[in-house]
């Protein structure tokens, strides 16, 4: 028996095995980060993944007129006590992504699919709408929102708390992107961005005070996101293992 031809069969089927499990992997990390709920929101509640909006790449045509959005999110109570809790839903347009200027949400191409906000910068639009929300103990609650888009654009959707620990301002229950196509060929004068002070609250029940106006572009770490890499990865050990069944083909082939 050829025992290197051997080896490399058998090393062969399992980088095969190995880039479809992963390439599996990160078409359902792909699904799941573009719209997602916090499993475990500061240790008081869990929603489920957004619903009730179109996610990016599909668009949203405002060329009869502005359109309005559904967000929508199961949260459940994690624990045995009631908390009211005060949240913001919020809206930032992105402004670029991974230094390319999509602000216009690219007509005419396929469009992006986030993994996060990763490798964005991001501008936070008027309207900020402010609420608070009881849950019972083990109860679940729907928070029905919607947000009015005038404007095309790739858009970040957020519901969050203002919590500050560990070097992070907020924290977030759930998130989804989507997009606006359908404007006039005139470009949208951008706005100009000045910074507001961020809102205050928290959880418990305290009001947030609303922060409406534009924020000063944030810009996050560039990044491909996870599914991408993981896509990469699954490519190329699939790449690998059919490389070495030829060899180990090719070589059969020979000794016989």
């Amino acid at each position: 028996m050829d025992r290197t031809g051997f080896a490399l069969r058998r090393l062969g089927g399992l980088c095969g095995i190995a880039g479809t499990v992963t390439i599996a992997a990160a078409m359902l990390t792909s699904q799941t980060v573009a719209a997602a709920g916090n499993p475990n929101f500061e240790g008081i509640l869990s929603a489920a993944a957004p619903t009730g909006f179109m996610s990016s790449p599909a668009s949203y045509d405002i060329s009869g007129g502005p359109v309005t959005v559904d967000f929508n999110v199961v949260a459940t109570n994690l624990t045995g006590s009631a908390h009211t809790v005060a949240l913001n839903f919020s809206a930032h347009h992105i402004l670029t992504y991974n230094g390319a200027n999509v602000s216009d949400g690219q007509p005419g191409q396929p469009g992006i699919t986030f993994n996060g906000p990763g490798g964005t910068t991001q501008a936070l639009m008027a309207g900020t709408q402010s609420f608070n929300e009881t849950w019972g103990a083990h109860g679940s609650q729907t928070l029905s929102l919607t947000y009015t888009f005038d404007a095309c654009g790739y858009y970040q959707l957020d519901v969050w708390a203002p919590f500050k620990a560990e070097g992070r301002d907020r924290a977030t229950l759930a998130s989804g992107f989507i997009r606006v196509l359908g404007c006039d060929a005139t470009p949208t004068p951008t706005p100009k961005l000045t910074p507001t002070p961020s809102p205050t609250g928290g959880v418990g029940g305290a009001t947030p005070t609303p922060d409406g106006g534009v924020l000063a572009a944030t810009t996050s770490t560039p990044s491909t996101g996870a599914g991408g890499g993981l896509l990469t990865l699954g490519a190329l050990l699939l790449i690998a293992g059919a490389g070495m069944l030829v060899i180990a083909a090719r070589g059969r082939r020979v000794n016989i």
